[in-house]
């Protein structure tokens, strides 16, 4: 895959061109790449379903995806590292967390430079879009990935959507998060159970009870809706099974992050020589996903990032290269257990799986292509109740301690919260919440 176009929407002074340090002022680029992805090259044949994508003339694959870049205006000025950000569920985060600035996916006056942490140090900074289920709206950055089908004809198949929300509710999305879900096909195959914890044996929701669609003014988006009577009740696990059809090929979105990246650092005139890749949460999965598949090198065999920074990722990755993936899903202690975003390895050194014998690490790939960037895991305390964290450095048993690898290291925030987005005070919850910045 590559990036054959760049398309610019908008390129302004950033700040009104206020400087930031020695590096001085910034400029704000937004637009659309455009890739063209060969199915047959090695580098992108462990995305799912891409045989069944539709091609061009040329053989190749095309989508498009919005952009964010902050770089110095004098390129000489600046420090020659790339920093790119994964936008957890589109959003724009990296601002937020280094130069606590307030959120927003338009970064655009003084104030949404925050302290100038990173500009005053001369970073380049990137986004761009990689998950196709975001929601539009509010600025979250959009990607269009196409649709696999068996020689045209549209494929099919099962999905899963649990639901369970924290206030009474008669209606609910399939999705959470500002995400789109596949829209219900045929209603009347569809099934819902609902049960009070995972263990709990699923009961059915006598079919006169509910129904698919919320508001038909909402058109096509109505069937990725679901009405209950009596309404939703807080806690409990509802699950919906239906059929979709038109699957996106999900795992493209790996291939965008890795080629926006090529891109940037070695086909622009911009003088970097050193990348960065930045995640949180979900996000952070993301990076430990193309690491395990290899999408942190290009159809050119480069490594597209020198070091990473995975933040509150535990030991997951994700649905992100599968048919029907639904990327937003990772399981928590009550909720989203049967999505696949934990699964063996866990590692980054050789372990073996003690239920299949199976043997490998995250860092296989890498490793084996000769490049390793350096990795620093940080994590809360949340992440080790809910989020399998301690899996980075035990043995699957969680029986004795695993080695890490060189270039690895594994940092614990004792006591903290999953992020600094969480109440600062009770709330719903039973217990307060700790604020501990971090």
């Amino acid at each position: 895959a590559e990036v054959v176009g760049l398309e610019i929407t908008e390129r302004s002074a950033f700040a009104g061109g206020a400087e930031f340090g020695a590096t001085g002022a910034y400029e704000k680029i937004t637009g659309r790449l455009r890739y063209a992805v060969d199915p047959d090259h090695s580098a992108n044949r462990a995305v799912v379903d891409l045989d069944l994508a539709p091609t061009n003339d040329d053989g190749k694959t095309e989508f498009a995806a919005e952009f964010v870049l902050l770089r110095p205006v004098d390129a000489a000025r600046g420090n020659g590292t790339l920093l790119y950000e994964v936008g957890n569920r589109g959003n724009l985060g990296m601002l937020s967390f280094f130069n606590s600035a307030p959120r927003t996916n338009r970064p655009t006056a003084l104030g949404d430079a925050g302290d100038g942490f990173l500009l005053r140090r001369g970073y380049t900074l990137l986004w761009s879009a990689w998950n196709w289920d975001v929601a539009p709206g509010a600025g979250r950055l959009q990607i269009a990935l196409p649709v696999a089908t068996d020689g045209g004809a549209p494929i099919t198949g099962r999905v899963a959507a649990e639901i369970t929300v924290n206030f009474p509710s008669p209606c609910e999305p399939v999705a959470w998060g500002n995400s789109r879900g596949y829209p219900v096909q045929d209603p009347a195959t569809a099934t819902l159970s609902v049960r009070d914890m995972q263990t709990a044996p699923r009961q059915e929701v006598p079919r006169h009870l509910w129904r698919v669609g919320c508001d038909p003014a909402m058109g096509e988006a109505d069937r990725t809706h679901l009405h209950l009577d009596g309404g939703f009740e807080p806690g409990r696990l509802y699950e919906l099974v239906y059929t979709a059809r038109d699957p996106r090929i999900v795992g493209l979105g790996l291939v965008a992050i890795r080629d926006a990246l090529s891109y940037f650092r070695f086909e622009t005139e911009y003088a970097i020589d050193t990348s960065l890749i930045f995640g949180i949460s979900q996000s952070g999965r993301v990076i430990q996903h193309m690491l395990y598949q290899g999408f942190h090198l290009d159809e050119a065999g480069r490594g597209v990032f020198d070091g990473a920074l995975i933040h509150v990722a535990g030991g997951g990755k994700g649905s992100f290269n599968h048919r029907f993936a639904q990327t937003t899903r990772h399981g928590s202690a009550h909720e989203d257990h049967q999505y696949p975003a934990d699964f063996f390895p866990f590692t980054t050194v050789p372990e073996t799986d003690p239920v299949t014998g199976a043997e490998g690490d995250v860092l296989a790939r890498a490793r084996a292509a000769g490049h390793v960037p350096k990795l620093f895991y940080t994590g809360t305390s949340t992440e080790y109740w809910t989020r399998a964290a301690s899996l980075l450095h035990t043995d699957p048993g969680g029986s004795i301690d695993a080695r890490v690898d060189r270039r690895a290291r594994i940092y614990m925030i004792a006591g903290a919260q999953h992020g600094m987005w969480s109440f600062p005070h009770r709330a719903i919850f039973e217990n307060c919440v700790n604020p501990l910045d971090h």
